[in-house]
């Protein structure tokens, strides 16, 4: 679990899972499959700026794939899940999937 307003870095790339009311939930995304490292090869992913803006960016879609990098700030975390802020929007990581940053 992750304090508020402490500072990680995010590891890994993702897709996107679900977009709930108030928030995106992503999940890890696990190359090894051919099928889905085929469509993440040929879709390509949006890498985010530490400042949440996105290099050609389209908006969240169910099933785009991410790598955010830089470093965000937690919103507010229980013991599975930490939501962080990437631009104007939460965003629902696995906790597993962040590394503090001091």
């Amino acid at each position: 679990m992750f304090e508020e307003n402490q500072k990680v870095e995010i590891i890994g790339s993702f897709t996107v899972k679900e977009i709930k009311e108030g928030y995106i939930e992503l999940d890890p995304f696990e190359k090894g499959h051919i099928e889905s490292t085929e469509k993440y090869l040929s879709e390509g992913y949006t890498e985010m700026n530490s400042d949440g803006t996105a290099k050609e960016f389209d908006g969240w879609q169910v099933g785009d794939f991410f790598k955010l990098e830089g470093v965000f700030e937690v919103e507010r975390s229980n013991e599975v899940f930490t939501k962080i802020k990437v631009g104007d929007q939460l965003v629902s990581i696995p906790n597993h999937k962040l590394m503090e940053v001091e």
